[in-house]
């Protein structure tokens, strides 16, 4: 055999076994316990590696599935990625661990999390600086979010996150109430008369003692003056002055309503007694 065929095979020898060794090295977790697996993927979390963490609490939860750690993991990991802002990410883990752990003592977290989650998902990126009104948004997120408020209160009374949950019901309620209200004054402006009571009638109906039930009873009067439904518009004048004081109203010889707010000057402009502040 000549030098250069024996160099040859030493040289694959070499690479034979360097191959071997770092095949050896591959899984450095692979006898870590589980404790020792879920700290270490905390770790990663803390110092913001999260690719690193999910390889970690992935391996955890295939070799110990069901395990209190690999249970917490996806907690931790729904958390992390709600605080590094990937919102659909933390819903995602929220929703798997709902799915997984539906007995859970930690339950009631996992819907707070995803609740507000939803809650701020998607937010235009200037509006919580420039103080906008989240409800002339899509609402979508704020009916997940409520439902997943709603369910925290009547299924988890004694929960911690019980209080928050109620406040926040409140909020949205207030804030879906006034996106109807948004819309229908969109539809009073363009002359959709018929397309504005009903967008007002829904919002009294739905969201029954709201805040905005003022603004939804204008809307219901100037529309009904619109359409001439003199006697309903007559009707919800009534049920307007009799729940707010300050306000009273004129009847025309035309029979068309004339709403006034007593604290405010009278305005000439006929339409101008409600304020269309749409963008």
């Amino acid at each position: 055999m000549n030098k250069f065929n024996l160099s040859l095979i030493c040289l694959l020898l070499s690479l034979t076994s360097c191959a071997f060794f770092d095949k050896a090295k591959i899984d450095p977790y692979k006898d870590m316990p589980e404790a020792q697996l879920y700290n270490l993927g905390s770790d990663f979390l803390a110092n913001a590696d999260i690719p690193q963490a999910v390889v970690l609490f992935e391996m955890l939860e295939a070799r110990f599935p069901f395990s209190t750690y690999a249970q917490q993991s996806i907690l931790d990991l729904a958390f992390a990625y709600y605080d590094f802002g990937q919102k659909d990410d933390a819903i995602a883990e929220c929703d798997r661990f709902i799915d997984l752990y539906p007995n859970h003592p930690n339950l009631d977290y996992a819907y707070y999390l995803r609740a507000i989650s939803n809650l701020e998902k998607e937010q235009p990126f200037f509006q919580e600086l420039l103080g906008q009104d989240v409800s002339k948004y899509d609402v979508t997120r704020l009916k997940q979010a409520y439902n997943d408020f709603l369910l925290i209160s009547n299924k988890f009374e004694g929960s911690k996150y019980a209080a928050d949950a109620q406040n926040r019901l409140i909020f949205l309620r207030n804030a879906m109430a006034n996106h109807e209200i948004y819309i229908a004054k969109y539809y009073l402006k363009r002359g959709a008369f018929v397309a504005s009571s009903e967008r007002a009638k829904y919002m009294l109906e739905t969201y029954p003692g709201a805040p905005a039930s003022k603004d939804a009873l204008i809307v219901l009067i100037d529309s009904y003056n619109k359409l001439g439904s003199a006697e309903l518009a007559l009707e919800t004048a009534e049920v307007l002055t009799t729940n707010y004081d300050n306000y009273e109203y004129t009847i025309n010889e035309n029979k068309l309503i004339t709403i006034q707010n007593k604290n405010i000057a009278t305005v000439d402009d006929e339409d101008s007694f409600f304020d269309f502040n749409l963008f």
